[in-house]
């Protein structure tokens, strides 16, 4: 018996397990696909307590929002419980496995995050349902793909919009632009890398916009911009679509927390507008494309613009140079760090990406007159 089917062990699925296969390759988690004897199929997940310092929490967040996604009607994946009837398997060296119990109720996440908090030898497995006859993206090729993602965001953001529950906090200043500046300073003071001298002129392009960037995050702070349930990583590769490319679900909800949803369409924005992918090395093909985020934009707001307020209306195109700013400032400061955060392929990965996304953020602003009018046009238009 391999390792992974010792940890599928754990689970309660029904069918006898035949095979256990890595699948994709993904920046954070380790994920493996779990086939059995009677064809159905389920998702093995690591996940990463390194980057995910309170997984009990996590675990319970996405137990509460793919239910409350299942009892409006939604389609989402849904959770294989333990043996012992817990949402997650925990293998800690010399100690008993622990988990977050499925009933667990609000507020119980705090408790968990103590009793249960991870150290750098504990791993963490959750399990859960395959859905099958559905494909993922890495990169949009057609205006229909596009738009039908816009859709998956919005609706995704539909069906949660009246959660009344609480989430608990899993990432501590994720997407929170002060505490990445204060990270970023802190990275620049280290120099772990000694990689300083090579990017000057990044920090530089980092600095100038601080300000403008500070402005937003206060807006979200002070509660001008509500909060709302956002899944708070919606690329493309973070949604099912089926055959037709319309999409099925999202999926990935480690991040899921309460932020607002413009995070989410920021991020989204600069996945599916971008007329390459964001690590692409030839700056020159790089930038937002109009139609692609005119085909988002309509499919996000066919399904969003009824419960977004105004002041989330007027903020909505800023919130795509916002995220694209802060993506740049990541992998540049990952950069910076010696790449001790995202996964690379080759040594100057991280850089790549943060030349990349600058070069993204810089077509952005250019363009921004013509994000914003066409954001009122679909208003008008709905």
């Amino acid at each position: 018996m391999t390792d992974t089917q010792l940890i599928v062990s754990h689970f309660c699925i029904p069918e006898r397990v035949t095979r256990v296969a890595a699948l994709g390759e993904g920046f954070i988690n380790d994920t493996f696909l779990v086939e059995t004897s009677e064809k159905q199929k389920y998702i093995l997940q690591r996940k990463n307590s390194s980057i995910f310092p309170n997984i009990p929490g996590m675990m319970e967040n996405i137990s509460k929002v793919t239910r409350h996604i299942l009892s409006k009607g939604g389609v989402t994946f849904r959770l294989v419980a333990t043996k012992e009837g817990k949402w997650y398997h925990k293998e800690s060296p010399g100690t008993k496995a622990e988990s977050a119990t499925p009933d667990a109720k609000a507020g119980s996440a705090t408790k968990h995050a103590k009793t249960g908090s991870a150290t750098q030898s504990d791993e963490y497995w959750a399990c859960f349902t395959f859905i099958p006859d559905t494909f993922t993206y890495e990169h949009a090729d057609s205006l229909g793909l596009i738009q039908s993602g816009g859709e998956g965001v919005g609706l995704f953001h539909s069906l949660l919009s009246d959660f009344r529950g609480e989430l608990a906090d899993t990432l501590p200043g994720f997407h929170n632009i002060s505490y990445r500046f204060e990270q970023f300073s802190t990275a620049l003071a280290k120099n772990r890398a000694d990689r300083l001298q090579e990017v000057p002129e990044l920090v530089e392009e980092v600095n100038r916009r601080k300000v403008q960037m500070g402005a937003f995050w206060q807006l979200v702070q002070d509660g001008t911009i509500p909060k709302r349930i956002s899944h708070n990583d919606t690329k493309l590769s973070n949604f099912l679509f089926d055959k037709d490319g319309q999409v099925v679900c999202a999926i990935d909800l480690d991040t899921v927390m309460q932020a607002t949803v413009l995070f989410d369409f920021g991020d989204a924005i600069r996945s599916y507008a971008n007329r390459v992918p964001e690590d692409h090395p030839d700056l020159t093909e790089v930038g937002l494309d109009p139609e692609r985020y005119t085909a988002f934009s309509t499919g996000y707001l066919s399904k969003a613009a009824w419960f977004l307020y105004e002041q989330e209306k007027t903020q909505l195109a800023f919130s795509a140079l916002y995220i694209t700013y802060e993506q740049f400032l990541r992998f540049l400061m990952d950069y910076i760090d010696g790449d001790t955060y995202y996964r690379i392929r080759y040594p100057s990965h991280n850089l790549v990406r943060a030349r990349s996304q600058l070069a993204l953020l810089q077509s952005m602003e250019e363009q921004y007159p013509f994000m914003q009018q066409t954001l009122l046009k679909i208003y008008n238009t709905l």
